[in-house]
């Protein structure tokens, strides 16, 4: 099969090592696409929800939007580093084994626990997770993170599926150093395998002909078991990639089809997302999440005051690599307010 022929680009080795570590501490999915919303022109934020799309309240985009107070007594955070991590300049958790995990004061679950309605926050985030770390130990001394569920627990947020589908392989691709004009493109190397993988872990799992849980179904069904009651909040993955044809220096310096390929790979991951959590919803009115902003570019090529995520990390954002920026983190605490 032919290949598009691939150029490099100038400083390729310093932009590759960049996101080959932020790769390596599992950047919590793979939030490589803009999300597909109705929005409001005047930057209210709309949430995806089961599917469909709801147009927050204007106040949305104030602190933790119009929750009533009190709502829920027992709030617990599960999933990966992309509810788990804030700002690099930000506390961390640094006592015991849970120092591992990078799990800031200043993620979405603590801006949504400010929230006088939210009375009580457990923590069990941690940068890394896959859905294994969900029911097993993710490092030596840091419990699987269902053990925190009850049957008192009546809020629960989940971030989880981005580490098990292989974003890490996404971003190694389409930043890789090789001969461009000799190597398979991302969507050659790469579309078989991670489609699989979302199939596997979010999507009508099967074998043979037939039907068989999938690695969410499975979670799903043991978080209902464990905490009955339960509101469950999932989080999609915010965008890093801008929309098609708004591009920045990062991304112009990128293979314009594998960028194209990771906008289609995760606008599949967070639709896989909203669909596991549409059939869970028919068991236990779960709720899916995205907070999205039609007024100004909120992806990583954004400007820095504007956007939610961020490529590199660092100054000025003071975002991980890959990761959430305190504006994305605020703006996800801020739809979940309004989908709850």
């Amino acid at each position: 099969m032919l290949t598009t022929p691939r150029r490099r680009f100038a400083g390729s080795r310093t932009l590759t090592t960049s996101l080959a570590l932020a790769a390596s501490v599992a950047l919590a999915g793979s939030p490589l696409a803009s999300a597909q919303s109705t929005t409001q022109a005047d930057g209210a934020i709309a949430v995806s929800s089961l599917g469909s799309s709801i147009d927050a309240p204007g106040s949305v985009t104030g602190p933790l939007g119009s929750l009533a107070s009190p709502a829920y007594a027992e709030y617990v955070a599960l999933g990966d580093s992309y509810a788990a991590f804030g700002n690099q300049t930000d506390p961390v958790v640094t006592d015991g084994p849970a120092a591992r995990c990078g799990r800031s004061l200043t993620n979405y679950p603590n801006e949504l626990d400010r929230n006088p309605a939210v009375v009580e926050l457990t923590d069990v985030t941690c940068g890394g997770a896959i859905i294994p770390s969900l029911t097993g130990f993710q490092y030596d001394g840091v419990p699987a993170q269902l053990d925190a569920l009850d049957a008192d627990t009546d809020l629960i947020t989940l971030s989880i599926g981005g580490n098990d589908v292989g974003f890490g392989e996404i971003v190694n691709c389409i930043t890789k150093q090789d001969d461009y004009a000799t190597v398979p493109s991302c969507r050659e190397e790469l579309d078989g395998e991670i489609s699989a993988a979302i199939d596997s872990v979010f999507g009508a799992g099967t074998e043979g002909d037939v039907p068989v849980a999938t690695k969410v179904d499975t979670i799903y069904a043991l978080i209902e078991e464990k905490a009955p009651d339960a509101t469950v909040v999932a989080t999609q993955y915010l965008p890093l990639m801008p929309a098609e044809g708004e591009d920045c220096a990062f991304t112009e310096r990128l293979v314009p089809d594998d960028v194209k390929w990771a906008r289609e790979v995760t606008a599949k991951i967070n639709a896989a997302v909203d669909a596991a959590v549409d059939a869970a919803a028919v068991r236990n009115g779960h709720v899916s999440v995205l907070p999205v902003d039609a007024s100004v570019d909120r992806s990583a090529c954004g400007d820095a005051d504007e956007r939610w995520t961020d490529f590199l990390g660092g100054a000025p954002t003071g975002a991980y690599p890959m990761h959430p920026t305190a504006l994305g983190q605020q703006a996800m605490a801020d739809a979940i307010a309004a989908a709850i």
